[in-house]
């Protein structure tokens, strides 16, 4: 072989090898299309009422409902900020009461289950059923 065809060769393979590793790269840095992780909360109230109540708190925490449907149990709703959150709901009955489901965004970024902890927590005492809304037990 001449000189010139191997460093040629050399050449056309180094950059393949480049090219591979651009794709792999590029690869690994694109996000992926999975759903957000789903927080499920049971609840002893009506499905109305735990609607009622999700849509009441969202809206004492500045969120704009912007679809609202009661009789199939599904609310979004959007808050005005950088970047934008955006939560969806979904309640549906059960044998002993509700059962709500939430997913969210901020942004792009997928909320996780614990980011609805405070949420939960307020729609629960809204409907009487959360951590305060108990009756005391005084012990001497």
């Amino acid at each position: 072989m001449t000189p010139g065809y191997e460093r040629g060769v050399r050449r056309i393979r180094q950059a393949l090898i480049m090219l591979v590793l651009m794709a792999g790269m590029t690869a690994c840095a694109t996000t992926s299309s999975l759903p957000p992780p789903e927080r499920l909360q049971h609840f002893n109230a009506s499905p109305d009422q735990v609607m009622q109540a999700t849509m009441a708190t969202l809206a004492e925490r500045g969120f704009v409902i912007v679809y609202g449907d009661h009789a199939l149990g599904e609310l979004r709703a959007r808050y005005a900020s950088r970047p934008e959150w955006r939560v969806e709901a979904h309640v549906a009955g059960d044998a002993s009461g509700s059962e709500l489901q939430l997913k969210g965004w901020q942004g792009n970024a997928a909320l996780g289950v614990g980011d609805f902890d405070r949420l939960t927590t307020d729609i629960a005492e809204r409907l009487g059923e959360g951590p305060l809304s108990a009756p005391a037990s005084v012990t001497p």
